[in-house]
């Protein structure tokens, strides 16, 4: 089909349309929706842009990001924002199976998307998209800058006990020794206070505030997005802690804390464990493991022999922005 083609901002009355398309598309994933759009923007004081690509008035693809309100000079646009890894493109699925069709698809989608976004002169805009776009060259070819992120994801079926590390085994048994135990258990409170904890091993505070995550997690909880698996010890003090997300066939391990004191119990292992167990009795057949991008976790991860799998950003610099950001870089020196 070559018919007509438009973009526009959708409304709150076309948002069941948007969920559907994300829930149907390849490059879909849970931080695509409406629902975890709105709710960020709202927490972080911030403006959800939905775009929907039509093709005779039939919703083919779109892009999803955040504008920024803290810079009265600046139209500054995001697909990411704190808990939030993911957004930009999704495009609907095609029935055929050959390359050349799949691509001229996606490109007339993002070819759409990317005038748009043009035309509404934008100082700066950056879409880091989910694994699912493997394509950005649309993107590339036409001006914006591009980068590489990474993250883990993890085939759960089969034998997986012997597919992992000798010292994640160890660990595991470790932890089991000790008397820890795993269980779901949401308490939003609690999760923050091990949060706290997690971060002050590394000097610093989280880079998000209390506020922010409660939204989240009372959201992902009244929608019944996800879960939170918890390790506690033989004496029932909490040792870790796990938020994962549950969206279509997918499984995201969305955050996690651990308390220091029990940090070399084997607590974190075990628990990751006993999640993948579970997801996997309701048919679940992967988990994307994010921590791609982190050294220390990534170590940690890898551990369990996952998948590497890349994903893209994009990046769109006006003059203005590049003036600024190298006045400001100038001025730290």
């Amino acid at each position: 089909m070559n018919g007509k083609m438009e973009v526009r901002r959708l409304d709150n009355g076309e948002l069941s349309a948007w969920d559907e398309l994300v829930a149907g598309s390849v490059q879909g994933t849970v931080f695509h929706t409406s629902d975890w759009l709105c709710k960020t923007a709202s927490s972080l004081n911030q403006m959800p842009i939905l775009l929907g690509c039509y093709e005779d008035e039939e919703l083919i693809g779109g892009c999803s990001f955040l504008q920024s309100n803290q810079y009265n000079w600046l139209k500054i646009a995001s697909s990411i924002a704190m808990l939030t890894p993911y957004g930009g493109v999704v495009i609907a699925s095609i029935e055929s199976t050959k390359r050349r069709e799949t691509e001229l698809q996606n490109n007339k989608v993002i070819a759409a998307i990317r005038e748009y976004i043009t035309q509404q002169r934008f100082d700066y805009v950056n879409l880091i998209n989910s694994p699912g776009l493997q394509d950005i060259r649309p993107f590339t070819q036409n001006g914006w800058d591009s980068k590489v992120y990474y993250t883990y994801i993890l085939p759960i079926n089969g034998n997986l006990f012997d597919r992992i590390s000798k010292n994640a085994r160890r660990s595991i048994r470790k932890a089991r020794k000790l008397g820890i135990y795993v269980m779901q258990h949401f308490d939003t409170e609690l999760y923050w206070e091990l949060t706290t904890d997690t971060f002050r091993k590394h000097k610093s505070p989280p880079p998000f505030s209390k506020e922010h995550l409660v939204n989240m997690l009372n959201m992902i909880k009244d929608k019944g997005l996800g879960e939170m698996w918890v390790a506690k010890t033989s004496s029932e003090e909490i040792a870790a802690a796990e938020i994962i997300l549950k969206y279509t066939k997918n499984v995201y391990r969305w955050s996690a804390a651990s308390s220091e004191e029990h940090l070399n119990s084997g607590a974190v292992s075990l628990l990751l464990w006993e999640i993948f167990n579970g997801i996997r009795d309701h048919n679940y057949t992967s988990i994307n493991l994010m921590a791609g991008n982190t050294a220390h976790l990534s170590t940690f991860i890898a551990s369990y022999n996952p998948n590497l799998i890349p994903y893209y950003g994009v990046e769109l610099q006006r003059k203005k922005y590049r003036v600024l950001k190298g006045l400001k870089s100038t001025l730290s020196r």
